[in-house]
């Protein structure tokens, strides 16, 4: 390719009937100039595609580290996502366990208040049917015992120290004695 110096420095030699020197020469003049013009934003127009390529390969570069990035990104995310869902498994678990063993620690306590409630009861039967008895031991003592007349007759005879009515007060006495033993 000419540069314009190159179309400068041209000479054409002459010929027997040559061209008019003067029509070339401007003719010549203003191929350069405008040569020079095309030249010259040639050169810009290189110089500018050249930088261009370069910030579309930086660009270019951008965009891989950008899709690496949001590859990484999307990975880490899945990982986060998959621990997260397994973490909450675990941790549902773990608080279904936590809810049987309490479900059971309850179960144990009612079941040890219903065997306290039970031996509370078993023991309420047992003082009512010893209370009874002795209630009616003592209606019985009182029917047996009440005629004072005759409690009074016996103390005058012991007063007077019959033999007979002493040994029978005696058997009185064991009897009343016997009265007032309550069983078990």
């Amino acid at each position: 390719m000419f540069t314009p110096v190159d179309l400068e420095t041209v000479v054409f030699r002459r010929g027997v009937r040559g061209y008019r020197t003067r029509e070339v020469q401007e003719f010549m003049r203003k191929v350069t100039i405008d040569y020079e013009k095309l030249y010259k934003e040639n050169i810009e127009l290189k110089e500018e595609l050249e930088e261009l390529k370069e910030i579309v390969k930086t660009y270019q570069q951008m965009e891989d580290t950008l899709k690496n990035t949001l590859y990484l990104a999307q990975g880490t995310a899945d990982e986060i996502k998959s621990a997260g869902e397994k973490q909450a498994e675990v941790i549902l678990r773990e608080a279904q366990n936590l809810s049987e063993q309490m479900k059971l620690k309850v179960r144990e306590e009612i079941q040890s208040e219903l065997q306290q409630l039970a031996n509370l009861k078993q023991q309420v039967d047992l003082f009512r049917i010893q209370f009874k008895r002795f209630l009616q031991t003592l209606i019985e003592m009182s029917d047996q015992y009440l005629d004072i007349d005759e409690v009074w007759e016996k103390m005058v005879d012991l007063s007077r120290g019959e033999p007979e009515i002493a040994s029978s007060e005696a058997a009185v006495t064991k009897e009343t004695s016997s009265l007032f033993t309550v069983d078990d």
